[in-house]
């Protein structure tokens, strides 16, 4: 490529020596002998190089090099004077010209600095193609981009500049630990390090309204307008930062999910077992007590042995509760009357006397909306929140129970998030010294108690309560402070059930039968013996089989008014699968299913079979007596 040389200048011969050395060295040339000439031919072509005297009749050779430099910037300027002065060279330098020659000049010197005035230019284009290159590289990338000297900012891409809510200008010449960077945050990350990089590093940012967040940064050196600068890059992390929460939250239901799997089987296993134990613990004081005068000597005793055998069989419903949520029937009732209820229950008089200085309050809602809901899981809610506010005040305080209907209209952001909806909320609050941030957090896990061992229950009373209270459709709140605690439990409300008021249970007279046969199937003897002295008490007929196949061998020649199953047998069939092999020889069969521990499940496929009754061991003497006159035909009972 060939370049070319404008002459500027009114000296003839000056510049037709000009015109013969640069051709001969391969430049195009033009001449022209004015200011406004010059001009003219600027407009018409590009030159690399503007010889221009100093001195010319129509304008002044620096005002001509300021137009080139502001008009035609890719064209160098050489200035020429016959008469030089410090002046001149000065203003000619500052306008930006390559060199400032004096006439005459030697021609190997003039042949040398046009070239070099070329070679100059170019290198000063590419120079700023390359910057204009970094800049848009840099706006288009997605990491915020700086660079620095020393620490001191020299330019900030727009995504930097979004990130930490500056405008460029108000970074540049500011430090980096001023503006941008918590210096004390900064920590080195322990990743694969890569070639000409420092870092990488991770650090707390600061945005301009002074709130922190979460980066990365990756340094390198590079050259930038002829030193040696940094280069970072500023990576915002805190959607990774969250994720990695997250993913640790995650993991650590993960785990807890296998540790109540592994209670949920330990639970199961044991349940069965340990009720049917309980039962005899619970039954025989029950017939004792049935035979023998209220002044008997030991009668206080043989009550409190049935009381502990029940509190054993609660504690494993809570283990079950827990680790399988709450199998139970739900009805329709009215929180209230659960609750005027708790609190005429030997339960709450314990509460009373074992801390006298507590008032307990209620505040209970007049017209208060019905739900559905287990009266049994709801009332053990109850109790466990009294307990725990009872222990967290210990001494002279107050708890105060509030029922109210509640709408919630857009979702509520508490302890966790209730859904916009109509709800009962039940509430319990004491004015104890509050439960600490860290602590609240873990309240409801089965695997976090502060309570003593032996001393204030098994720890999972809590935990008792969010599985109830989730399995019910509802929602659970809790504040705290230093003057107090509040729980609040959400159950959505039912408008198109009707509510039964519970009716008092009669003398046990009332369930009598009339020698009616009954067949016991159950696995344990103990069981067998149990159900047979406590339905002979009632005045029927009890017949035992241990197993399932015996039971279905007796049906097919001995007919029976009413089978009690056991649900779980081993070795042999389940009750669900007995029930269904003796329908086949007796259609319509009588039956109700009990059992220590079964599966939602086994019950809901025993209920689609035809039974509607189901008992839970261990049981008591009215709760069979019920069952059995429910399930019979009233005419076979006396009056």
């Amino acid at each position: 490529m060939k370049h070319s040389v404008l002459i500027v200048d009114d000296e003839i011969h000056f510049c037709n020596s000009l015109d013969f050395l640069l051709k001969a060295e391969g430049y195009q040339v033009d001449i022209v002998n004015s200011g406004e000439q010059a001009f003219l031919s600027l407009q018409k072509h590009a030159y690399s190089v503007a010889l221009v005297d100093i001195n010319l009749p129509d304008i002044n050779g620096n005002h001509i090099a300021a137009r080139i430099g502001n008009e035609h910037p890719g064209t160098a300027v050489i200035m020429l004077t016959g008469n030089a002065t410090v002046d001149n060279a000065v203003e000619s330098l500052r306008q930006g010209v390559y060199d400032y020659l004096r006439k005459p000049c030697p021609p190997d010197q003039l042949i040398r600095t046009v070239a070099r005035s070329i070679q100059h230019k170019q290198l000063k284009q590419d120079l700023h193609n390359s910057e204009k290159r970094f800049r848009q590289l840099a706006q288009a990338t997605w990491e915020g981009i700086i660079i620095y000297e020393r620490g001191e900012l020299l330019q900030a891409n727009n995504q930097l500049c979004k990130m930490f809510g500056y405008q460029e200008n108000e970074l540049l010449g500011k430090q980096i630990f001023d503006v941008l960077l918590d210096r004390n945050s900064v920590r080195t990350m322990t990743m694969p390090e890569e070639p000409d990089t420092i870092g990488p590093f991770k650090a707390r940012g600061v945005k301009k309204t002074g709130s922190t967040f979460p980066v990365e940064i990756r340094v390198k050196h590079i050259d930038h307008q002829g030193r040696q600068v940094q280069v970072a890059a500023v990576r915002d992390v805190t959607a990774n930062e969250n994720a990695l929460q997250q993913k640790i939250l995650l993991m650590k239901k993960l785990t807890d999910a296998q540790r109540m799997e592994s209670i949920g089987l330990m639970a199961s296993s044991v349940a069965h077992d340990l009720n049917n134990i309980m039962a005899g613990i619970i039954t025989y004081p029950e017939l004792l007590l049935m035979d023998l005068s209220d002044d008997f000597k030991y009668r206080e005793e043989l009550l409190m042995i049935k009381e502990a055998g029940k509190r054993a069989a609660a504690v494993v419903n809570d283990l079950l509760t827990v680790a399988r949520g709450a199998i139970c029937k739900k009805e329709v009732q009215d929180v209230n009357a659960i609750i005027s209820s708790y609190l005429n229950s030997f339960e709450f008089k314990e509460i009373k006397q074992r801390y006298p200085e507590i008032k307990i309050t209620p505040y209970l809602e007049g017209k208060l909306q019905n739900i559905s809901c287990s009266t049994m899981h709801l009332s053990k809610s109850i109790m466990n929140l009294v307990n725990n506010a009872a222990e967290a005040i210990q001494t002279k305080g107050q708890i105060i129970f509030t029922s109210k209907n509640v709408q919630i209209n857009s979702p509520y952001h508490g302890y966790e998030t209730i859904e916009p909806g109509e709800y009962v909320m039940l509430s319990v609050e004491d004015d104890g010294p509050g439960i600490s941030e860290q602590d609240i957090k873990q309240i409801f896990s089965p695997f976090y108690s502060k309570k003593v061992m032996g001393r204030s229950g098994t720890g999972l009373g809590l935990a008792v309560v969010w599985n109830t209270v989730h399995d019910h459709g509802g929602f659970i709140d809790v504040t705290s402070s230093s003057k107090g605690t509040l729980f609040s439990l959400y159950f959505p409300v039912d408008r198109y059930g009707v509510c039964t008021p519970a009716q008092p249970s009669p003398a046990i007279s009332h369930y009598r039968g009339n020698g009616q046969k009954v067949l016991v199937v159950d696995d344990q003897q103990s069981q067998r013996e149990i159900a047979s002295r406590l339905l002979s008490r009632l005045g029927y007929q009890a017949l035992t089989a241990k197993s399932g196949e015996e039971a279905i061998e007796l049906i097919k020649t001995t007919p029976v008014d009413l089978v009690i199953l056991d649900m779980l047998m081993d070795p042999g069939i389940s009750g669900c699968e007995t029930y269904r092999q003796i329908i086949k020889y007796a259609p319509g069969q009588k039956a109700i299913i009990t059992s220590g521990y079964s599966d939602i499940a086994d019950i809901n496929r025993a209920m689609e079979l035809g039974i509607s009754q189901f008992i839970k061991k261990p049981y008591s003497l009215h709760e069979i007596a019920q069952a059995l006159k429910l399930e019979i035909c009233s005419e076979h009972f006396s009056a």
